[in-house]
């Protein structure tokens, strides 16, 4: 069961409604013409940055930048958000036809990132979507905004903030990105940052998923848990320090022939420790879910295991 601990939004502070209510008893939230406390303090933040920078400067322009686009910050919808702890939200704000889904790429669009402090009512720091400062902190401090188990004694996590090879595969989807018709640093960035906000089960910390452990082709599985092409063959895990085979995977097929042309998706779900896994195999509009199981040849007979998979 879940407890509603605290609203943020129209009210940043727990009594701020209550002070409301002794002035505007009857008001009703849809016909406020008042800016919401939280977009208030989005506002004000800006404002203050731009008149600091304008000043530091002795250069209106930052100031004069902030009047001209208030109407469209003004216009931003809260998109999405995560809890980084117990008192910091990191906040994903963008216009109105991103969020209801009428931009066709809307990834491509301006949007803006607020971490926000609940308990002081306090917004921290602004990043756009195109930020290199921020693209570092997530690459750098990565297990911090994947809410990784950092209370357990073992710890299996693979990111680009702790794994090398984690890293490279990051590195290379940049430069793939930079290097593309289209690309470039800006558009690498974008594509990085809309991973932002994650949601904490979008990650898997199991062990057999762990780049420094095991070598596998992040093609058909990988540490965040999305839909993967199915390969007609089992994906392969080998050892990092010796290069031998340890173990496979089946994803499972359907009993029934597909065309050539059909494709096959399939999403893994792993035990954070234990040797067990759950796939949801999608073709078309046909779904198929498979249990994956560690097999003993100590345990069981080839025509047991076959039939485990099927």
């Amino acid at each position: 069961m879940f407890v509603d601990v605290r609203k943020v939004g129209r009210f940043c502070f727990e009594d701020d409604s209550y002070f409301f209510n002794l002035i505007f008893p009857t008001e009703r939230a849809f016909k406020e013409v008042f800016i919401n406390s939280l977009k208030h303090r989005l506002l004000a933040f800006l404002y203050r940055r731009a008149l600091f920078i304008s000043n530091s400067t002795n250069n209106p322009y930052e100031i004069r930048r902030f009047y001209q686009y208030f109407e469209n910050f003004k216009a931003l919808r809260l998109w999405k958000m995560q809890l980084l702890d117990e008192n910091h939200i990191l906040i994903k704000y963008a216009s109105e036809e991103v969020v209801t889904l009428k931009s066709p790429d809307a990834n491509s669009q301006p949007s803006f990132f607020v971490v926000y402090n609940m308990s002081e009512s306090k917004v921290l720091a602004i990043y756009e979507n195109t930020s290199r400062e921020l693209l570092n902190l997530f690459e750098n401090f990565c297990d911090c905004f994947r809410n990784a188990s950092i209370y357990n004694e073992t710890q299996f996590t693979c990111s680009p903030s702790n794994n090398i090879y984690a890293r490279l595969i990051q590195h290379r989807f940049k430069q793939t990105i930079v290097s593309a018709k289209f690309g470039g640093k800006t558009e690498a960035t974008k594509r990085l940052l809309a991973q932002l906000p994650i949601s904490a089960q979008s990650y898997s910390s199991s062990p057999y998923l762990d780049l420094s452990l095991f070598s596998y082709d992040d093609k058909w599985v990988s540490v965040m848990e999305r839909p993967k092409p199915c390969g007609e063959h089992p994906i392969r895990f080998y050892a990092r320090d010796s290069g031998y085979l340890k173990f496979r995977i089946y994803a499972g097929g359907s009993n029934r022939s597909q065309p050539q042309a059909t494709r096959r998706l399939v999403a893994f779900t792993f035990h954070p420790t234990d040797p067990f896994a759950i796939s949801v195999q999608r073709t078309n509009a046909e779904y198929i879910v498979n249990f994956h199981i560690r097999f003993d040849h100590t345990d069981a007979s080839f025509e047991e295991y076959d039939n485990i998979l099927k």
